[in-house]
C-alpha cells in the first residue's frame, strides 16, 4: 500500500483555503491537511461548524485531493478543552479524516489533559478518528517534550484512537539541536500513528523554516525509521521566523505565491526521492 503524503495548508498562511487546495493539487500532491494552528494561521472557533466542514470536503474532493488528517491545535488542559476538542472531533469526522492532530499541554497539567481525552474519547472511537498528539517545537516542560514521554502517556490511555503525531522538525528545535528525529522516534515507533515533516535552516541569525531537505533536520536517517505505511504530512510554515532561536513569530505579510509554490514542489520531490530510495532498498 503506497504511503499517504499530505501537504499542510499552513504553507499558505495569509491566503484562502481554496487557493491552498488548488495549489497543492496543481503541485501533484494527492492529499491535503487543513491546518488550524494558532500562531501559524488566523482562524476562530466558528471554523469548526459542520457547514464549513462540508464545504471544505467538497472543495478538496473537487480538486482531486483526499483528507487523511486535520491539524486543529489546542491546549488540552484548558478550561474549555472538552468542548473545543469535541468540536474538532466532529469537524475531522465530517471531513472524512482519520487523524485529528493537536498539541497536548504542559507536563504539570498531565491530569487535566488526561481528563479531557477521557471525556472525548468515546466520540473519537464512535467516529473512528484517532487523536494524534504532537510534540511541540518550542517551549519547555511539555507533556510531549520527547517521544518517549509521549509514548508512555499514550500507552497509559491504551486506545488505538490515541497516538503520537511525530513532528520531525519540532524534535530538532525543541531540543535546541541536541536531538535528531531518528534518535527520538527509535524506541517508540509503536505509539506513532502519523508524522509531520518540517525542516529548518540553522545559522547565526537563528532558524529559518525551509523546503524539506534544505535544512538541518536529518531526513536521510529519519525516513528509514518510519514504517512504510505510516502517513505523513509536509508542513512548511514559511511565514514564521525564529530569530536567535526564539519562539516563532509571524511576518507581517504572507510569503509570495511563487516562493511558496517552488518550496512545495522541491519538498514533494525530496519526499518522493526518499520514498523511492526506501522502496529500492527493500
Amino acid at each position: 500500500m503506497p504511503r499517504i503524503v499530505s501537504v499542510s495548508t499552513a504553507l499558505f498562511d495569509g491566503y484562502s483555503m481554496e487557493l491552498a487546495i488548488e495549489e497543492i493539487a496543481q503541485a501533484g500532491a494527492m492529499h491535503v491537511e487543513p491546518a488550524f494552528i494558532r500562531g501559524y494561521v488566523d482562524f476562530d472557533e466558528g471554523m469548526f461548524a459542520s457547514a464549513n466542514a462540508s464545504k471544505l470536503r467538497v472543495t478538496a474532493e473537487t480538486a482531486g485531493l483526499g483528507i487523511k488528517a486535520v491539524s486543529a491545535h489546542l491546549d488540552l488542559s484548558g478550561r474549555d478543552a472538552v468542548d473545543a476538542l469535541s468540536r474538532r472531533a466532529a469537524f475531522a469526522a465530517s471531513l472524512g479524516a482519520s487523524f485529528l492532530i493537536t498539541n497536548a499541554g504542559p507536563m504539570r497539567n498531565r491530569a487535566d489533559i488526561r481528563r479531557t481525552i477521557d471525556a472525548v474519547l468515546p466520540r473519537l472511537e464512535q467516529a473512528d478518528v484517532a487523536l494524534a498528539l504532537e510534540n511541540p517545537g518550542h517551549g519547555k516542560d511539555d507533556l510531549l517534550g520527547s517521544a518517549r514521554s509521549g509514548a508512555s502517556f499514550i500507552r497509559e490511555i491504551g486506545s488505538r484512537h490515541v497516538c503520537l503525531n511525530h513532528d520531525a522538525g519540532n524534535v530538532f528545535t525543541y531540543s535546541q539541536e541536541v536531538t535528531q528525529p531518528a534518535e527520538d522516534i527509535a524506541a517508540v515507533i509503536d505509539a506513532v500513528g502519523h508524522a509531520h515533516l518540517k525542516d529548518v535552516a540553522s545559522g547565526d541569525a537563528g532558524w529559518a523554516f525551509c523546503a524539506l531537505g534544505e535544512g538541518a533536520v536529518d531526513y536521510q536517517k529519519y525516513w528509514p525509521a518510519l514504517p512504510s505505511a505510516l502517513p505523513v504530512s509536509i508542513e512548511m510554515p514559511l511565514r514564521l521566523e525564529r530569530p536567535q532561536r526564539f519562539d516563532p513569530q509571524r511576518r507581517n505579510t504572507p510569503v509570495d505565491i511563487p516562493t511558496v509554490r517552488a518550496a512545495l514542489r522541491r519538498s514533494l520531490h525530496f519526499v518522493n526521492s526518499l520514498e523511492a530510495a526506501g522502496n529500492s532498498a527493500v
